[in-house]
């Protein structure tokens, strides 16, 4: 209920909700949020002396610090504040388990902002600090994006890590045991999404055959067939073969297992927003636009998909006339993207151009 009245702009109501179940003992991340939300310069000031001094310290359920930054990333789409109190849990004199969860954190919030190269330089640094596997796969994932301009160079290398990746092997972090019954399958999955950025359609599309014929538990089955649709659907997508590539993600059902939905690489995100994008290429406008409503909404991945997310949007608003829906939506993009990586300006300058027309024109 709380998390449906922040993102409601309910904010009277999420008061009255948190004070409910703690009453004065508002948890910290929460107090942050709302001091932030409510433009309290003073109380913003003693909650960054208060988190400096608190990093490391457990809250409800992960570092407080990374609770905070994780409340305004995705309440109030400020990744800069964000990233200041995440930075708290970096400091040299905690555990290494801390740091480096920080760090893969930042990572997230510096993809969120379009900016790869500061990505990929948090990622390294939780990689120097242990969790090896859950590093390489969330760093692939990344690479996977289409709306990020990475290197060729680098999706290719990230791509013979994966390759070279013994899923399980980093003791120091064991993956969930939900799981291991199928990593073989993550990793062809990451395999084939990162030759499809290659472009590599036929090295993507042996990884995907190969995904479909690799025994899985009975209750992950639809899920490995929708991983391999997703794969074949991003292949078809990439060459104009829209009506195809919409065919392929029309079979996928979202019959993820429920222990399996909240990990970024089986929830099925990447799927959604391709289809988005093929719904919206299509000129099936109405359908594009519901599904980029709602498709990544308390998803694990859903701050990687918010900008862009904002961007589509902000297209198919324009494209059917609604002006005032189109205006908030660009200008939310570009506030998120405003630092993003140089080879990505000309997508936010794009918007801010469309941004002025539609000002200019007539009411």
């Amino acid at each position: 209920m709380f998390d449906l009245a922040v993102r409601e702009d309910e904010w009277a109501a999420a008061d009255t909700l948190i004070r409910r179940k703690f009453g004065d003992k508002v948890p910290y991340d929460v107090r942050v949020l709302f001091a932030f939300q409510r433009k309290d310069t003073a109380g913003q000031r003693q909650l960054r002396v208060e988190g400096a001094r608190a990093a490391g310290e457990k809250g409800r359920r992960i570092d407080r610090a990374l609770e905070a930054g994780l409340l305004l990333s995705i309440y109030l789409e400020d990744l800069g504040q964000a990233e200041e109190f995440t930075r708290f849990s970096t400091n040299p004199s905690l555990s290494t388990r801390t740091r480096a969860s920080a760090h893969r954190f930042l990572g997230d919030l510096a993809v969120a902002g379009g900016r790869w190269t500061a990505a990929k330089g948090e990622f390294a640094a939780a990689g120097r600090l242990g969790q090896s596997d859950s590093v390489l796969v969330g760093q692939a994932l990344a690479a996977t994006l289409p709306f990020l301009t990475v290197p060729r160079a680098e999706v290719g290398i990230i791509r013979a890590e994966v390759e070279r990746w013994t899923p399980g092997s980093d003791v120091s972090a064991p993956l969930p045991e939900s799981i291991r019954p199928l990593t073989g399958h993550l990793r062809l999955y990451l395999l084939g999404l990162l030759s499809a950025r290659l472009g590599a359609s036929a090295d993507a599309l042996r990884y995907a055959g190969e995904l479909e014929r690799l025994p899985a538990p009975p209750e992950s089955s639809a899920l490995v067939r929708e991983l391999g649709r997703t794969i074949r659907a991003d292949v078809a997508g990439a060459a104009g073969r829209t009506a195809e590539a919409l065919a392929l993600l029309d079979g996928a059902k979202g019959e993820v297992p429920f222990e399996l939905i909240r990990l970024p690489y089986f929830s099925e995100e990447h799927a959604r927003y391709l289809r988005s994008l093929l719904l919206h290429r299509a000129g099936r406008d109405a359908e594009a636009l519901r599904l980029a409503e709602v498709a990544f909404t308390g998803t694990p991945s859903e701050l990687h998909y918010r900008a862009p997310a904002h961007l589509l949007r902000g297209e198919i608003q324009q494209q059917l006339r609604n002006r005032a829906a189109a205006t908030e939506e660009y200008s939310r993009f570009v506030a998120l993207w405003r630092a993003c990586d140089p080879a990505l300006q000309p997508v936010v300058e794009g918007a801010r151009a469309e941004l002025a027309a539609m000002a200019a024109e007539p009411r």
